[in-house]
């Protein structure tokens, strides 16, 4: 760093007396000096915007509204210039602050999303219409959602997949994605927009997402489980039948551990063990019972182990084999390490560190949701059944059954699905959980019959060893 001039002169100096001297690293001009007692520096640029910083410097000291760079974060409004933003430059500020909001893997959908406007943004006749982001307006809108209906694109994006039209559902989360980054970037406190700028996008532009049928037929009726269960092989068996009687998402199947099986009072637990970094959807604890036909095939599920993944890939169920966690606390202790080990910047939020705990689980044999989805595909494939339905579709054929077929009652019903529930009676009264899934556990007598047979042909809960552990038998 060196000294140089700056307009003519090396030292700059407010009506107060304050003084300023220009530096230069590079080919950045640097502007250092004191304020309130205290050393400060701030870069202004190169030869273009040099200029002009230092006559907002200046201003800001003789006001008295300085603050240093290093006190930046403090600011509870953004600084008062609006910067002259293009699209794409508003995008990557706007994923940038969503990034230290709600995580990498939610900012990642917004990106994903936002990748068609900015395709459509940056076509070149568009970019001579519209050449800013705050040139945006309401022909902006109505081009870009024509343009989405003309888009193709391929499932998540594979370079060489088959391309699609997008969606009804999928353009308007496009639009609804387009209308939060608008409303965030003319927002005073983050100063991205010029003032009084109106957000083009209304609710009719965004439009109104699909309904879904209330008369929609079941995909997985009770007999078509029935006869999934009759053809599950051993890991399939363990693995996918919990959710083949269980209102489970993929999500919270696949994170579940040993400890949260209580066989003394016949629960799964959710977001209790480790709740922190292994939260549910909706970041509620709950307690799910499950019935006595299940036990053989979580008892074969954990295999003698102490702790760890409770589903486990099919690769470390049929070795037995993987590296070996004692207790939850072994559990915690490593997640702890990975944590500290993580890279500066990557773990921003609670969703970014439920996705390192995640890791974690799979590296110790945890099976991830994606997976049990391919092998329940290919069950279904096996039964010959076409209707389009994924692993988690069985949630939804579930709570079918337990809400029209076994006539649950609506508050037990929306605690064992994993929702919040916030009705006032919850406070007088406690919900008799029990009580009301073993209704649901009598309705689906067949599947759970199906379920005991098929334990007794591949011998779950019946090879045990002298320890209490359950053999492993080859796939």
């Amino acid at each position: 760093m060196s000294q140089a001039e700056l307009m003519g002169g090396h030292v700059h100096e407010t009506a107060g007396g304050k003084r300023i001297h220009i530096w230069k690293r590079g080919d950045k001009f640097i502007a250092r000096g004191r304020f309130q007692g205290r050393y400060f520096g701030e870069t202004l640029g190169d030869q273009s915007t040099a200029t002009t910083k230092r006559r907002r410097l200046l201003t800001t000291i003789e006001d008295g509204a300085y603050r240093p760079p290093s006190e930046a974060h403090r600011r509870q409004l953004a600084d008062g210039l609006v910067l002259r933003l293009t699209f794409r430059q508003l995008a990557e500020v706007y994923l940038a602050a969503k990034r230290k909001q709600v995580g990498t893997q939610t900012a990642t959908d917004y990106r994903a999303r936002l990748i068609p406007l900015l395709a459509f943004a940056e076509l070149p006749a568009n970019r001579k219409r519209w050449p800013l982001a705050a040139d945006v307006d309401a022909g902006f809108v109505t081009d870009a959602r024509a343009h989405l209906y003309a888009c193709r694109t391929t499932r998540n994006g594979r370079t060489g997949g088959q391309p699609r039209p997008l969606s009804p559902r999928q353009i308007v989360n496009v639009m609804e994605t387009l209308r939060a980054m608008l409303a965030w970037a003319a927002d005073p406190r983050n100063n991205k927009l010029p003032p009084g700028w109106l957000n083009p996008v209304t609710r009719g532009s965004v439009g109104t997402p699909p309904a879904k049928d209330p008369f929609r037929r079941d995909p997985l009726p009770l007999e078509a489980r029935v006869r999934l269960v009759g053809l599950m092989d051993r890991w399939q068996l363990c693995a996918l039948v919990p959710s083949l009687i269980l209102p489970m998402r993929p999500d919270e199947a696949a994170g579940l551990l040993v400890e949260d099986v209580d066989f003394g009072h016949g629960e799964l637990l959710f977001g209790v063990n480790v709740g922190d970094v292994n939260f549910t959807k909706k970041r509620v604890s709950f307690r799910l019972p499950f019935p006595d036909e299940l036990r053989p095939v979580l008892q074969a599920v954990i295999d003698g182990r102490g702790s760890g993944p409770l589903l486990r890939s099919r690769r470390a169920f049929g070795t037995g084999m993987g590296p070996c966690v004692t207790s939850l606390c072994d559990l915690k202790a490593r997640f702890d390490e990975r944590l500290l080990a993580a890279k500066p910047g990557t773990i921003q939020t609670d969703h970014d560190r439920k996705l390192l705990f995640r890791r974690l689980l799979r590296e110790l044999g945890g099976v991830s949701a994606d997976a049990m989805n391919r092998e329940f595909k290919a069950l279904l494939t096996a039964a010959g059944i076409d209707t389009g339905a994924t692993l988690y579709t069985l949630r939804s054929s579930v709570t079918t059954t337990m809400s029209t077929g076994a006539k649950l009652a609506h508050l037990e019903l929306t605690y064992l699905t994993s929702h919040s529930t916030r009705d006032i009676l919850t406070r007088y009264t406690s919900l008799d959980v029990h009580g009301e899934i073993r209704k649901y556990f009598d309705h689906v007598r067949p599947l759970l019959d199906a379920v005991k047979r098929r334990c007794g042909e591949w011998n779950l809960g019946t090879a045990v060893t002298g320890s209490g552990k359950i053999v492993s038998e080859s796939l």
